[in-house]
């Protein structure tokens, strides 16, 4: 990272353009989020009501079709979910930018005055034992690129843990389940049938 420089003049200037270079791109992460969530929601009811259609019918044809259209709608989802757990991870990056761009121009001002590196410092207190990087990130000490990353890309939040993660693992295991129920109750009627 390159240094920054505020000056003197004017730093709440910069300070407000860096706020709001990751305001804009928290609001776009979040709504790339709001977005995918309500799309695999759509796509997992679908799945899940043509789960239920393929056990439900008794006509060999009907459930294969059913069956077939499942296949076809999971590999949709998939892949959808894929291409935005990328994007979504990009713009999680984005947002570490600014969230590093404001941590380094806030060491310019007084250590009372720090309050996003006194958030980020609070909200790892919360998670783990870090009250070294009170120390660390509110004294005169001029901090490094790898320091800053402590507070930003180390140990991701709880809350980018499990929206980043495990909310798409756990869509994916949801697929896999609907594809073994009516895959597997196809399979057994065709057996049945022959």
């Amino acid at each position: 990272m390159e240094e920054v420089n505020i000056p003197n003049n004017k730093p709440s200037d910069y300070l407000d353009y860096l706020l709001g270079g990751a305001e804009l791109n928290d609001s776009l992460l979040q709504a790339y989020r709001n977005f995918h969530l309500t799309l695999q929601s759509i796509f997992v009811a679908i799945g899940a009501g043509l789960s239920v259609a393929v056990l439900a019918f008794n006509e060999l044809i009907r459930s294969t079709l059913a069956t077939l259209i499942l296949v076809v709608l999971g590999i949709i989802s998939i892949y959808t979910l894929i291409q935005m757990h990328k994007i979504i991870i990009a713009r999680g990056k984005d947002v570490s930018f600014w969230h590093r761009k404001l941590i380094k121009a806030e060491q310019d001002l007084p250590p009372d005055r720090r309050y996003f590196t006194q958030f980020k410092i609070d909200q790892k207190l919360r998670r783990s034992k870090a009250n070294h990087l009170q120390k660390l990130f509110l004294s005169k000490k001029t901090i490094t690129d790898e320091e800053i990353d402590l507070l930003v890309e180390r140990g991701l939040g709880h809350t980018r843990k499990i929206l980043d993660k495990w909310l798409f693992i756990g869509i994916g295991i949801i697929w896999l389940l609907l594809f073994t129920i009516s895959i597997g109750y196809t399979i057994y009627c065709y057996v049945r049938v022959s």
